[in-house]
This record gives C-alpha cells, sequence and structure tokens, in this order.
C-alpha cells in the first residue's frame, strides 16, 4: 500500500477521534462561559437564592445521600458534574416531589419522557421514584439534548424543561440559537437562569462520605413478602427507600432496581406535592417527542418567587 493510500486512510480516522475527544471534553467541562453570570437574569437568581441561603442549604443536605451514586454517573457519561444540582431546581432534592401536573421523582419526569426512557410505570411500580433508575434515565436525556442541540448547555437545559420539539421551532422561528433571545416560556426563561444560579453557588458538587444505601437489582416477579426476606429488611422500610413499589408484587420478568439502607440509618423522605414547583406550574415540562408539542396543556405559565413547601 503507498504512502498516499495509507494517509488518506488513516486521516479520517485520527480527525474523528480528534473530534470524540472534542466533544467529550465540552462536555464534561464547566458548561457555562464567565459572561454568562453578568445576565441580568442570572444576576436576579443570583439576589434571590443570597436572600434565601436555607433554600441551597436544605437541599444541600438531601443530596449528600444520593451524590456519591450520581457523580460516578456523571463522570461515565462524560457530563458536566454541575448537572448533580439540576434535582436542586427541580424537586429541592425532594425523592417524593410530586407536582399538580403530574411530574415526579427527583428529576420531575412527566410519564410519557420516563417511559421513553425505559422507567416502567404501571399500577406496582414507578420508576420516577426509583431515584437512581430515574437518575440515569436523565442523564441519557441531557446528553442526548446535549448532542442535539450541538453542544449548547443552555439549550439543552431549556429542552428539558420545555421539550426539544418547542426548543427547535423557537429557533427555527427566531432564526437564532442564542438561548436569551429565543422566544420561549417564561417557565424556560426562568428555569435557565435559575439553574446557572443554583450551580454557581453550590460549586462543583463532591462528597466525603459513602451512601448509606446499596442498590440490588432483582429480577421480577417477585412477591414483596419475599424480596424484604431476601434482603433482610422490613418490608415497611423496604417500602420507606423506594417509593417507586406502589403494591405487594413485582410481577414483570425485568430487573427492578431496589435499594436498603445500612443498619440503623434511617431519614425520613415522604411523598410531598410541591405546589407550586420551585419554578412553574403550567405547561407541564417533558419530552417533545411529537415536535408538535402535544404533551403540553395550554396555559400561561406563571411563576411563584415565594420557595415552595419543603424548602
Amino acid at each position: 500500500m503507498s504512502m498516499k493510500r495509507l494517509t488518506l486512510l488513516i486521516f479520517p480516522l485520527l480527525l474523528n477521534l480528534l473530534l470524540n475527544l472534542a466533544v467529550n471534553a465540552s462536555a464534561q467541562a464547566a458548561p457555562f462561559s464567565a459572561a454568562v453570570y453578568n445576565r441580568p437574569e442570572v444576576q436576579q437568581e443570583l439576589a434571590y437564592l443570597q436572600k434565601h441561603p436555607g433554600h441551597l442549604t436544605r437541599s444541600r443536605a438531601r443530596a449528600e445521600t444520593w451524590l456519591p451514586h450520581l457523580l460516578p454517573m456523571l463522570r461515565q457519561r462524560q457530563l458536566p458534574l454541575e448537572l448533580a444540582w439540576l434535582p436542586v431546581v427541580e424537586s429541592a432534592y425532594q425523592t417524593g416531589a410530586e407536582s399538580p401536573v403530574g411530574a415526579a421523582g427527583l428529576w420531575q419526569f412527566m410519564p410519557a419522557t420516563a417511559q421513553h426512557f425505559g422507567l416502567i410505570i404501571d399500577s406496582e411500580f414507578d420508576g420516577r421514584y426509583a431515584t437512581l433508575s430515574a437518575s440515569r434515565a436523565a442523564m441519557q436525556y441531557l446528553s442526548k439534548l446535549h448532542q442535539y442541540f450541538d453542544g449548547d448547555w443552555l439549550l439543552a437545559l431549556a429542552a428539558y424543561n420545555a421539550g426539544e420539539g418547542r426548543v427547535a421551532r423557537a429557533i427555527k422561528k427566531s432564526g437564532t440559537r442564542d438561548f436569551w433571545q429565543l422566544p420561549l416560556p417564561e417557565e424556560t426563561r426562568r428555569y435557565v437562569p435559575r439553574f446557572i444560579a443554583v450551580q454557581k453557588l453550590l460549586a462543583t458538587p463532591f462528597t466525603r462520605n459513602l451512601s448509606p444505601l446499596t442498590e440490588h437489582k432483582i429480577q421480577g416477579p417477585i412477591a414483596l413478602t419475599q424480596l424484604a426476606r431476601q434482603l433482610g429488611v422490613p418490608i415497611a422500610e423496604l417500602k420507606h427507600w423506594n417509593g417507586a413499589i406502589k403494591g405487594q408484587m413485582l410481577s414483570q420478568a425485568r430487573e427492578y432496581s431496589i435499594l436498603v439502607a445500612d443498619k440503623g440509618y434511617y431519614q425520613a423522605d415522604p411523598h410531598v406535592v410541591i405546589a407550586p414547583q420551585p419554578l412553574f406550574m403550567a405547561p407541564a415540562a417533558g419530552l417533545d417527542i411529537s415536535t408538535t408539542g402535544a404533551l403540553f396543556s395550554a396555559g400561561t405559565a406563571i411563576f411563584d418567587p415565594a420557595p415552595p413547601a419543603g424548602w
């Protein structure tokens, strides 16, 4: 083989490798430029949060249980570690959070979005409350959005809130990809700067502690009584840490994510209704699969500056 032919074969491979490294590096780098923090929208959110430090303090304390699990997930997917603070905005890190419009769990998944990313929702099990499974689904969704919007985290986060179809239509309508110029719902235009402010104040997430929770992958079908005996815990404790379990049986022939706490560890984490959600009440956020916005109900978004219950 001639040197010229060999060069023609190798060059595309090297170029592809360099492009992949660039994409991975951009995904893991700090998601926002320094100029973003000078935006008046972000400054407004920073001022609000700095006047109400208890919000972040309580959310940060709740996050400590989950960061030992979430940070390795983010690293594995080569996503910015700052995304571990997104549940602060979504649910105040309350794993049982429910919204009036049907979003649920740490990441506030709507049912259609959850099922699209492989979470099971039926009469026996709601995977949106299976915190680690839901976290993997959320990271898959965020990674998909980051790629879809060519590495722009502002657009990806807007789409996580409003749906990728709605953001794509706003780009097409306005002729710009500048998030700050897009005709998006008020909730989304507040959601993105709120997250920017939250991750700025909380800084790069870290934890010095091991999680008190161990994840077990359980193959169904299995009755709860049998599962409790198998894991060596009372049924009440099993249900306490696994809000996804709704019945007395896991009847599907599939793998379930089940959490068990270390002996002696107990932390109240009941299902709570966030009224309103930290940033919005309507329309519901979720994956816009059809690109028609069919998952969204009609209505005007309402931003309530008051903290939600439990913050």
